[in-house]
């Protein structure tokens, strides 16, 4: 879990930037200078604000899952009662086209867990905080089971930067099932990033 450091009062712009650092390169691959360019500072003020290139890792990883939870649980309440998978499941979509660095941090978490226990932790954890945001939303365990495979499709297609390439594989219509509309628009947009208009 991630230690009580003191965060800087720009914390939610820094780890915004740390999101987007990890997102493109994961755990393994980012350095902390890499991190430090995103967030548009030194690479000591990010040793000295966050400790250490683990504990930046599972601070970035706990407020993207912060912002997974939070649109489930948003969603959630304006169901009136019942799950509705459609209704959470739009919310996740439209999570992942205005904030994909989050989702990917998120999923990059699983590839680091095994060889780093802390990461495992934490990933378990915020797994732990999503199954119960859908529980307490009324999913049953097969409405969760469906829901949840859905979403590992789209952060696995992510991953692989399937909307980006799409266009050179046969899986090119499952790509627009998952993202929405054919429409090349949209696979530039959750590959760059942004949302589309």
């Amino acid at each position: 879990m991630p230690s009580a450091r003191r965060p800087p009062a720009r914390n939610d712009e820094l780890l915004a930037a740390s999101e987007r650092a990890f997102a493109a390169r994961g755990y393994f691959g980012t350095s902390t200078a890499q991190v430090a360019a995103a967030m548009g500072v030194s690479q000591p003020y990010v040793i000295r604000t966050f400790g250490s290139k683990r504990e930046l890792f599972l601070r970035t990883h706990a407020h993207a899952g912060a912002a997974i939870v939070s649109a489930f649980r948003a969603a959630a309440s304006s169901s009136e009662g019942a799950f509705d998978p459609k209704h959470v499941g739009a919310a996740y979509r439209a999570l992942v086209l205005s904030q994909p660095a989050s989702v990917l941090v998120w999923a990059h978490a699983f590839s680091a867990a095994t060889a780093e226990p802390a990461i495992g932790l934490e990933s378990r954890r915020m797994f732990d905080e999503v199954y119960r945001a859908l529980r307490d939303a009324g999913a049953s365990a097969l409405e969760m089971w469906d829901f949840m495979g859905r979403g590992m499709l789209m952060n696995t297609l992510l991953l692989m930067e399937a909307p980006r390439y799409a266009d050179e594989y046969d899986f090119a219509p499952i790509v627009d099932l998952v993202f929405g509309p054919p429409f090349s628009s949209a696979r530039t947009a959750v590959a760059d990033g942004h949302r589309p208009e």
